[in-house]
């Protein structure tokens, strides 16, 4: 295999698109936490189990974890994440709070996140929370807000607040409401673990380097190259792997999978879209910035793109080819699809 491919083919191994696996906990997408934006969850699970089980039964926990956004994780290392997740430095706290006038990013960050820890004992709304919380924080990191007609805390900082507060979300509720975690911890006083979450990156969407590892966490290079893990092994002069998976890189099977990967599936959030869609083009419509669509994954390679609608017990999926295929191949997983969606049937176009 020449290089891009072997790449290409140790990824769709290592993200278990073979359908292997039954248990979804064991999952390699969890290592890192699965993204729940716009429903993405369901249909990336789907691209990897014969059955989706539900994931609000409690053996996944949903919060703000990754760069702010939405995700499941294995309920049992949700509070341990919180220190791995905590920034390298105060120019990484800064960042990740979209840089508030302050220059003590760590301070202010654990002021805020202890502060919250002390208001949401019980169930409570974001709005109800983000009320108590605006007062007793620096005003830096505080601001009017125009659709609420309110000061309150910058959304930035409020999400990177609520995993070292300790709090997940109830997806039982249809308003964003928070829950304490059970055993939560005090709020980290440092980044702790950092380098398991680079070793957990790069078993899942290696060989790779420092600055996809900091462009995924939102953190600066210098920083994730000073917490780089010292037992990796080093593919490339840019890229590593962890030592357990290079002979699966070394020998990876052949990616023969016709997957439909939905917008923000884990296996297109790997930071180098040049190696995953080489041309600049089709790369604008698989990462588009509105009107987010899926990715059509054939033998490895994104081919096109999808947009689905469900219309009373149906499915409407319609592809977009990059170049010429047969429709019909996708049928199989559009009908999966709408199975995993409680829908009854689904149609190709």
């Amino acid at each position: 295999m020449a290089d891009r491919e072997r790449v290409i083919a140790y990824r769709v191994a290592a993200h278990q698109f073979d359908r292997a696996t039954a248990d979804a906990a064991r999952l390699r997408v969890f290592d890192l936490g699965l993204q729940d934006s716009e429903r993405s969850a369901v249909p990336a699970l789907a691209a990897r189990l014969e059955t989706v089980p539900p994931l609000d039964g409690g053996a996944f926990t949903l919060t703000w974890t990754v760069r702010g956004a939405p995700h499941w994780h294995r309920a049992g290392e949700v509070p341990a994440l919180a220190a791995r997740l905590w920034p390298l430095g105060d120019a990484d706290a800064v960042a990740r709070m979209n840089r508030p006038p302050v220059t003590e990013g760590l301070r202010v960050l654990h002021e805020v996140a202890s502060a919250l820890r002390d208001v949401v004992t019980g169930p409570m709304t974001k709005g109800e929370a983000s009320a108590r919380l605006t007062p007793l924080v620096p005003p830096e990191v505080t601001g009017w807000c125009r659709g609420c007609e309110a000061t309150h805390v910058h959304d930035p900082v409020f999400r990177l607040a609520v995993l070292p507060a300790g709090l997940r979300f109830d997806p039982a509720e249809q308003t964003v409401t928070f829950v304490p975690l059970e055993h939560r911890r005090e709020v980290p006083a440092r980044a702790e673990g950092f380098g398991d979450l680079v070793t957990d990156y790069l078993r899942l969407h290696g060989p790779a380097g420092y600055a996809e590892v900091a462009q995924y966490f939102g953190a600066p290079v210098r920083d994730v190259k000073a917490a780089w893990p010292d037992d990796l092994v080093a593919i490339s002069k840019k890229s590593w792997l962890p030592a357990d998976r290079v002979d699966a890189f070394e020998d990876p099977p052949e990616p023969e999978v016709v997957r439909l990967l939905p917008p923000l599936d884990p296996y297109l959030n790997a930071r180098d879209r040049d190696l995953l869609v080489p041309d600049e083009e089709h790369q604008k419509q698989v990462w588009r910035v509105l009107g987010r669509r899926g990715a059509l994954l054939v033998d490895g390679e994104v081919l096109g793109t999808w947009q689905a609608r469900a219309a009373g017990g149906r499915l409407d999926v319609k592809v977009s080819p990059f170049v010429s295929l047969d429709v019909d191949m996708f049928a199989e997983e559009a009908a999966r699809l709408a199975r995993a969606r409680g829908l009854e049937e689904a149609v190709i176009s």
